[in-house]
């Protein structure tokens, strides 16, 4: 690489960089909570309803007791990884075009497309990304080849994102229908060359299974990681959430800037292109644009010889992609001004403001529970909720006894605190008017308020 091409690389990544460092990055909760419980003794899906696999939760325990729970080495963390992702997005749109420019391209698009779709937050989706592009770009080179290593390599990425979401077995299923079209399996020896990719994902298995039952908490994993996820959470109540017209239409001019219309007959291209909409499915049950950056990055690894013979194409075609640009532009503008050098999602000032009064008001070795507030409040205070702890959300809630459960633990434990945010007005099951009539009745008729806290809370003490 040149010295010219290599200014271009660093040039469009500082630009992404800037671009993170300038927008509201988000915090999901989630990451300092689950961790914080772990490192505090309590079990995964026994004391922690948690329906995502372990390991995330488990390699951010471990970097919590290095860095704390407060936001700054998160983002660090974060913009890490979206660095990873650039680099093999370019590394790789190089090796498929061998031509720097098509390279620079893929990038560019996607450090101006992930910031609107939400990539500068630190979620289970986001750390998949990077293992979503080794392994879809191993398995190009194991249909190509044919080589062993590239299939082996393949399927233990494949499980590491799965054991981060299960989302992940939707790009096998993919890969397997991949397999079966092109008749890969009708190949001499096919299977047995598969043994070493069967031997590293058994591996890895026995050691999970070991280390859950270990911590006899077997059944509670195969409820929340594989019965509730597959077979239950579609139909609780408040789950389902469908993208609007408007992120249809979003979604849909980012596709059309590299569609089917121009794709020309490159395997690599068509396959990271039909992979890219496989993906969109990572943004079902519960819609959001940060869940389709796995999709994103295929997305931007297809784009450059699309773009390239797009300026022989026909006019409806040109007018197509136009407008696409056009929109995806004023998208990313739009979103970049409304975010711009705001406070980080979900530990604005007044959670820090709360936090000190917290830690004022309760005793370290006091419990707490939140009611319909922010859970983010237990690490940073360094408080602790009664087990079993669960977000207030209604797929959790309506699940089986949970609320009777969470009452008898109350009941139990006898928290002498609870902080509480007023709910909302709202549909019965929407986020932060929902409310779980058992552990609401309990708590008022047995709470008190005797504070105002900043960020709308409350402050209640047991009567």
């Amino acid at each position: 690489m040149n010295l010219r091409r290599f200014r271009l690389l660093i040039s469009i990544v500082t630009l992404h960089l800037i671009l993170l460092a300038l927008t509201r990055f988000t915090l999901w909760p989630e990451m300092v909570v689950y961790p914080y419980l772990i490192n505090n003794g309590y079990l995964l899906y026994r004391d922690i309803i948690n329906p995502y696999p372990p390991l995330l939760s488990l390699f951010l325990a471990h970097f919590a007791k290095f860095f704390g729970y407060f936001p700054p080495p998160y983002q660090i963390l974060t913009f890490a990884i979206i660095l990873l992702m650039d680099l093999l997005i370019y590394f790789i749109a190089l090796k498929s075009s061998k031509s720097f420019k098509w390279a620079a391209l893929p990038l560019l698009f996607f450090t101006i497309a992930s910031i609107p779709f939400g990539a500068n937050g630190l979620w289970f989706d986001l750390v998949q990304t990077p293992l979503v592009i080794l392994g879809f770009y191993n398995f190009y080179l194991f249909l190509k080849n044919k080589k062993q290593a590239n299939f082996t390599c393949f399927a233990f990425l494949f499980l590491v994102a799965f054991l981060i979401k299960q989302q992940a077995v939707w790009l096998l299923l993919w890969f397997i229908a991949v397999l079966i079209y092109q008749k890969t399996y009708q190949r001499k020896n096919f299977f047995k060359s598969l043994m070493p990719a069967f031997a590293v994902v058994a591996s890895v298995c026995m050691l999970l299974v070991a280390y859950i039952v270990k911590l006899q908490i077997f059944g509670d994993f195969l409820f929340w990681v594989i019965s509730f996820p597959f077979t239950k959470a579609s139909s609780m109540p408040g789950y389902i959430l469908l993208p609007t017209v408007r992120q249809t239409l979003t979604v849909t001019a980012v596709f059309f800037i590299s569609s089917p219309i121009i794709l020309k007959k490159n395997n690599f291209q068509n396959l990271a292109y039909l992979t890219a909409i496989v993906l969109v499915l990572f943004a079902y049950p519960r819609f959001d644009y940060f869940h389709l950056i796995p999709s994103l990055a295929l997305l931007a690894i297809s784009l450059g010889y699309g773009i390239s013979d797009i300026v022989k194409k026909n006019l409806l075609t040109k007018t197509v992609l136009v407008f696409s640009i056009f929109y995806l532009s004023a998208f990313s503008l739009h979103y970049i001004r409304s975010n711009w050098q705001k406070e980080i999602r979900f530990f604005e000032n007044d959670i820090i403001v709360s936090t000190q009064n917290l830690t004022t008001l309760i005793s370290n070795n006091s419990l707490v529970y939140i009611q319909n507030g922010p859970d983010q409040l237990l690490p940073l205070a360094g408080r602790l909720p009664p087990k079993p702890w669960a977000d207030e959300f209604p797929w959790y809630l309506e699940q089986k006894s949970l609320q009777d459960e969470i009452v008898l633990s109350l009941k139990r434990e006898k928290p002498e605190y609870i902080i509480s945010r007023p709910y909302e007005k709202g549909n019965e099951f929407d986020l932060g008017a929902y409310q779980p009539v058992h552990i609401v009745d309990y708590i008022d008729s047995n709470y008190k308020i005797i504070n105002k806290l900043p960020g709308d809370l409350w402050l209640k003490v047991k009567y």
